[in-house]
C-alpha cells in the first residue's frame, strides 16, 4: 500500500511537472526566433503599436473588471505560452464549431505570440471593447447570412478603434478605403466620416464580405479579397494554376495579405482562450448595454449637448465619432446621435430647448457650417456661396482632373475638396461632384435665350455591354463602372453572382444627354446667326441712308 501511495503521488508530480513545462514563460528570443523579422514589419504590430498614444485607448477610458472570472488563478504578472501541441488542439476543437477551416501553422503561432505575449495590455482592452461592439457585430453579420466569428475581423483591422486610419488612408472600424465606401453607401464629407460610424460601416462591411463570398465560396479566399482587393487574389489564383485554396495561393499574395488570414485565426484563438494566456479583460467607460440611439431633427452641436444637459464631450467624442467636427448636420431623414442612457430621457424632453440654445463657441461653428455646406456634396443644399449650382459629371476614358476642372472652370484643389479625393487620380465611370456655373449666368451672357439652352448637366441612363475578360469579378466591374454588385446581379438576373469569361452583361451608367448638348450648341447657333444678321441689316440700312443724304 505504501508502494502505491508513493506512485500516485508520483503520477501527480509529473502531470504537475508537464503543466509547468508546457505554461512556463519564455524570453522573445526563446520563443520562434525565425519569425521575428516578419512580426516587426506586420500591419497587426502597427496597429497594436499606435493604439498606446491614441486618446480612445489611455487607461482612462478603462477599468478592471471585477466580474471577469479567471479560470486559472496566475499570479497578475504571469505569462503562459503553450506548446504546439496544445495550440494545434484548441484550435482543432474551435475549427468544429465554425464553417472556417481554422488550422495551425508557424504564421499562426506568430500572430498569437503578438496579442499573447508582445501586446497583451491591448488585448486586456481590445476584450473590454468587444462588450460594446460584438452585440453590434453579430447582428448586421446575420442579417447578411455571413459568419459570426467574421466579427474578429475588425479585431485584425482596427484593433477595435472606430477612429483608426491606415497608411494607405483606409479608416474605421472595418478600414474600408475611400472608394469601397462609396460603393457601399459610405458617405464622406467634411462634416461626416460614415466610415467612422460603427453601424454603418458595419453594414457595408456585412455586405462588403458577402459579395465577395459569392465571388469565391470561401470565407478566407472572400477575406484576403477584403484585405487586397479581387484583383490580386484572382492574380494569385491563376499562378497557382487555378486552385482556390488560401493555402495553395499563399506564396502568389501581397506580403501583407499573406499574415492576413494567420492573424485571423489567432484572434479567433486568443478570443477563445484568453484565461488560458492570464490576459484579464479591462472594460471600456460605456458597455452596449448603457448607450441609446436617437435620431436628430435640426442641425446640432455638441457644445449644446454639453451645455445643457451635461453629457460630457469626450463621451459625445468617444460614443460618435462620425461627426468629425463635432457637429450633427440636419440632413431629410436625421442623423443618429448616440448618448449615455441616462441622458435619453432628458434629451428627449429638452430637446426643443438644446437646439435653440447659442454659446458663443455654436455660433461659431454654425458660421463653419454655413460656410462648409454650401460647397458639401453630401448636404441638402446644391448651390454654392456664390451662386453656382451642383451637377455630377462621370469620368470618361482619357479625362483627368486638370482637364475636369478646365472644363467647369475651376480648380484642381476645389474638385479634390468637393469630393474628399486622397489623391489626383480618376477613373473611367467614376462620378464627381462639381460646382459650375447657373442658369443665370448663362442667360445674362444670352440675354433673352435662356428658354432656348438646356442645362449642360442633364444626364440620362443608358444600357451598355459589358464582355467578361478572364479574370473579372462582379466586384471589379462594378468598381470600373461605378455601380454595386447588388445592381449588376439585379440588373442581369444572376443566380448566385456567378459569371464566366466572355459572358455580355448588361452596365447601367448615367450619361450627359447628347441631345441636351447638340440642342444647347444649336441653339447657341440660332443665336449667333440672328445676331449676325441683325447686324448685317442695320449695317445695310445705315449704308443705304447714307447714300440717300449724298443725294
Amino acid at each position: 500500500m505504501k508502494i502505491s501511495f508513493n506512485y500516485k503521488i508520483f503520477r501527480v508530480l509529473l502531470v504537475a511537472l508537464v503543466f509547468l513545462i508546457s505554461a512556463q514563460p519564455v524570453s522573445a528570443a526563446e520563443f520562434f526566433p525565425a519569425d521575428r523579422t516578419n512580426l516587426k514589419k506586420s500591419s497587426v504590430s502597427d496597429i497594436l503599436d499606435s493604439l498606446v498614444t491614441a486618446t480612445y485607448f489611455k487607461d482612462e477610458y478603462f477599468s478592471r473588471s471585477t466580474k471577469e472570472s479567471e479560470k486559472f488563478a496566475f499570479p497578475a504578472n504571469f505569462v503562459p505560452q503553450y506548446s504546439d501541441s496544445v495550440y494545434a488542439s484548441r484550435i482543432a476543437a474551435l475549427a468544429r464549431k465554425t464553417p472556417f477551416n481554422l488550422v495551425y501553422n508557424e504564421h499562426v503561432r506568430g500572430f498569437i505570440r503578438i496579442y499573447a505575449v508582445d501586446r497583451r495590455n491591448m488585448t486586456g482592452k481590445i476584450l473590454g471593447l468587444t462588450k460594446i461592439y460584438f452585440p453590434l457585430f453579430e447582428e448586421k453579420l446575420d442579417a447578411y447570412n455571413v459568419p459570426l466569428e467574421m466579427k474578429y475581423l475588425a479585431i485584425v483591422e482596427s484593433a477595435l478603434n472606430p477612429t483608426a486610419v491606415s497608411s494607405a488612408g483606409a479608416k474605421g472600424l472595418w478600414q474600408f478605403m475611400y472608394g469601397t465606401g462609396k460603393m457601399y453607401g459610405l458617405q464622406s464629407s467634411s462634416f461626416i466620416e460614415d466610415r467612422y460610424d460603427p453601424e454603418k460601416a458595419t453594414v457595408a462591411a456585412s455586405r462588403h464580405l458577402r459579395d465577395l463570398y459569392n465571388i469565391y465560396g470561401d470565407w478566407f479566399l472572400a477575406l484576403a479579397a477584403y484585405n487586397s482587393g479581387p484583383g490580386n487574389v484572382n492574380k494569385a489564383i491563376r499562378r497557382a494554376g487555378g486552385v482556390k485554396n488560401y493555402w495553395a495561393i499563399w506564396d502568389y499574395l501581397p506580403a501583407e495579405t499573406r499574415g492576413y488570414v494567420p492573424a485571423f485565426i489567432a484572434v479567433n484563438y486568443i478570443m477563445s482562450y484568453y484565461n488560458e494566456h492570464n490576459i484579464r479583460p479591462v472594460e471600456p467607460g460605456f458597455l452596449y448595454k448603457d448607450i441609446d440611439t436617437l435620431r436628430t431633427s435640426r442641425t446640432l452641436s455638441f457644445d449644446q449637448i454639453n451645455e445643457t444637459i451635461g453629457v460630457p464631450l469626450r463621451d459625445l467624442q468617444f460614443l460618435n465619432p462620425q461627426y468629425k467636427l463635432g457637429i450633427i448636420p440636419a440632413d431629410g431623414t436625421g442623423n443618429v446621435l448616440r448618448l449615455p442612457r441616462k441622458y435619453i430621457a432628458q434629451f428627449q424632453r429638452r430637446e426643443q430647448e438644446i437646439y435653440a440654445y447659442k454659446s458663443p463657441k455654436t455660433i461659431e461653428r454654425e458660421q463653419l457650417l454655413a460656410r462648409v455646406e454650401s460647397l458639401n456634396p453630401g448636404f441638402s443644399s446644391r448651390n454654392s456661396a456664390d451662386g453656382k449650382t451642383e451637377k455630377i459629371h462621370v469620368v470618361q476614358q482619357g479625362e483627368s482632373l486638370g482637364s475636369i476642372a478646365r472644363l467647369y472652370r475651376t480648380y484642381i484643389s476645389q474638385l479634390i475638396v468637393w469630393n474628399s479625393l486622397k489623391d489626383a487620380d480618376v477613373t473611367p465611370g467614376q462620378k464627381l461632384v462639381v460646382f459650375g456655373g447657373n442658369d443665370k449666368n448663362s442667360a445674362s451672357r444670352d440675354e433673352g435665350t435662356s428658354s432656348l439652352v438646356s442645362k449642360a448637366s442633364s444626364t440620362k441612363k443608358v444600357l451598355l455591354r459589358h464582355q467578361v475578360r478572364k479574370g473579372e469579378t462582379l466586384f471589379s466591374i462594378a468598381q470600373k463602372y461605378g455601380t454595386s454588385v447588388d445592381r449588376l446581379a439585379e440588373l442581369n438576373k444572376l443566380k448566385g453572382r456567378r459569371i464566366t469569361p466572355g459572358q455580355r452583361i448588361k452596365i447601367e451608367r448615367e450619361i450627359e444627354s447628347v441631345a441636351t448638348r447638340v440642342k444647347s450648341h444649336s441653339s447657341r447657333r440660332t443665336i449667333e446667326k440672328k445676331s449676325h444678321k441683325g447686324k448685317k441689316a442695320k449695317s445695310v440700312k445705315a449704308s443705304s441712308s447714307r447714300r440717300k443724304k449724298k443725294r
